[in-house]
């Protein structure tokens, strides 16, 4: 029951609320990948296409917090489509991130991370960023402080988990549905 819900902020339930690099470090032809949000897909990045930057580069960055780590939530937070594009980070390539994604890792005592993904993929918190959070008329985009204080609910750790199932499963499907269609499309 919701009524049963906690009602806080994205950074209460967040151990880290962050965003990529605000520079762009020289592209190279072999090196460590830097994604932004032209390289997102529906469940990850596609590193096809994805620039590459310096190893001295890249270690700066991920000193600088701009490497997601497994789990971590990444949202599109710059350009037509910020807070459209929104994954749960499983990959296991590290890239750096540009300053256009966001960077939330949960505070696992609160919430898990599919929790807060699922949640921030709903319409209702779409809608309610886009009329509330959202800046900019030329590049529209929401800014980490107005992200932090975005209000956040959620029940207990256990219910986290059943409703989570559901929509992993679901989920799943849609992953070996859309493996299937491009096999039939070669």
């Amino acid at each position: 029951m919701k009524s049963n819900w906690m009602t806080t902020t994205i950074n209460d339930v967040c151990s880290l609320v962050t965003d990529g690099a605000h520079n762009s470090p020289k592209s190279v032809e072999k090196g460590r990948y830097m994604a932004s949000v032209k390289d997102f897909t529906e469940f990850g990045f596609d590193f096809s296409n994805c620039r590459r930057i310096s190893e001295e580069d890249y270690e700066r960055l991920r000193k600088q917090g701009c490497v997601p780590e497994k789990d971590d939530i990444l949202v599109g937070k710059d350009g037509a489509r910020y807070f459209e594009d929104i994954v749960i980070y499983k990959q296991d390539e590290q890239p750096a991130l540009l300053s256009s994604i966001a960077i939330l890792r949960a505070d696992r005592k609160k919430i898990i991370p599919e929790f807060l993904y699922y949640t921030l993929k709903t319409p209702a918190v779409k809608k309610n960023v886009r009329d509330n959070y959202g800046s900019g008329s030329a590049i529209p985009r929401i800014v980490l402080k107005d992200f932090k204080r975005m209000p956040f609910s959620f029940p207990s750790v256990d219910e986290q988990r059943k409703i989570t199932a559901i929509c992993s499963a679901i989920d799943s499907k849609i992953q070996v549905n859309n493996a299937i269609n491009k096999n039939l499309a070669a």
